[in-house]
């Protein structure tokens, strides 16, 4: 297992920036082309389970999430099927002079047999994470102006 942390701050209140970074169809982050599509299966109580399509070096794989939002400040998406199966990625909202601070905390699993893939995955879910947060400070942030 590999962790790999990203953070940043938003200008913006934190019970926003949780409602806003929770929601499944952000739409600038689906049509980047590294989300194909998002299909919510199940949403109950701060509990929803979605099957994600996402293109993944160039293939799309599918894999089922599940999220649990804990408001105020946290949030946790645990990959339960696909490749990245056990993969779980723990979000924490500090608030700031200067906002809300984001510290994304993502403990990638692979499967044994993809173990040689884990440095490139690692460093792949890192990238995403990082760009799906910057989409969102991007949209908060001007709705704030």
């Amino acid at each position: 297992m590999r962790s790999v942390e990203v953070s940043l701050t938003i200008k913006a209140p934190m019970e926003q920036v949780l409602r806003e970074i929770s929601e499944y169809t952000h739409p600038s982050v689906l049509h980047k082309g590294r989300i194909e599509s998002v299909q919510v299966l199940e949403d109950e109580n701060n509990v929803s389970v979605a099957l994600w399509q996402l293109k993944v070096l160039g293939f799309v794989r599918e894999a089922k999430q599940r999220q649990t939002v804990m408001p105020p400040d946290k949030m946790t998406n645990e990959t339960i099927t696909g490749f990245a199966r056990g993969t779980v990625e723990s979000t924490f909202l500090y608030e700031t002079s200067e906002g809300t601070k984001i510290v994304d905390r993502v403990d990638v699993r692979v499967p044994r047999w993809g173990i040689l893939l884990e440095p490139l995955v690692a460093w792949y879910t890192k990238h995403l994470v990082r760009s799906i947060l910057l989409d969102h400070k991007r949209d908060i942030e001007s709705r704030q102006r």
